[in-house]
């Protein structure tokens, strides 16, 4: 009965404290606690750092990143790049057709309609442009560096945004 006491006494004393949250406001799915999505944090950054507008002129790709919620986070983006638009459209007569063109999609479906076709699937890559390291100060919302690279780096191929835990 003494160890009970003394163990909701010990549970209530870190909860006051703030050291044990009871709130599952504070808490997400995995167990760790909530925090603004790294895309997020780094979409605000650049949307209001002025070098960086003036260099994408709002026309960029995300193509990967680490981000590190205590330091420097690094983006790397595409600017200038274009669309190949792969689309699949099936004839009246139940045959597929596949037309690929560098055009908007908008045009893939005046394809599409000029041959009396429906557009069964697209599939859209983007191609060209050019790529640029974004260096960021996370912690206190700024751009420190933007430079241009050749291509994107050999880690990066296949992945998607990592976080780094320290």
């Amino acid at each position: 009965m003494i160890v009970l006491f003394l163990s909701g006494t010990l549970l209530l004393s870190l909860h006051e404290s703030d050291k044990l949250p009871w709130g599952t406001d504070d808490i997400d799915n995995h167990g760790g606690i909530n925090r603004t999505p790294a895309s997020e944090i780094m979409n605000e950054i650049c949307l209001n750092d002025s070098d960086f507008r003036n260099l994408t002129k709002g026309n960029y790709t995300y193509e990967v990143g680490i981000f590190n919620e205590t330091g420097e986070s690094v983006r790397y983006i595409r600017i200038n790049g274009w669309y190949i638009h792969k689309v699949t459209i099936e004839m009246q007569n139940g045959t597929l057709k596949t037309i690929e063109t560098e055009g908007s999609l908008e045009d893939c479906y005046k394809e599409a309609d000029s041959l009396y076709g429906s557009v069964k699937s697209v599939d859209s890559q983007i191609t060209g442009g050019e790529f640029y390291m974004v260096t960021i100060d996370t912690p206190n919302g700024t751009v420190k560096s933007i430079e241009k690279v050749d291509k994107l780096p050999e880690w990066a191929l296949g992945i998607e945004e990592s976080v780094a835990v320290e």
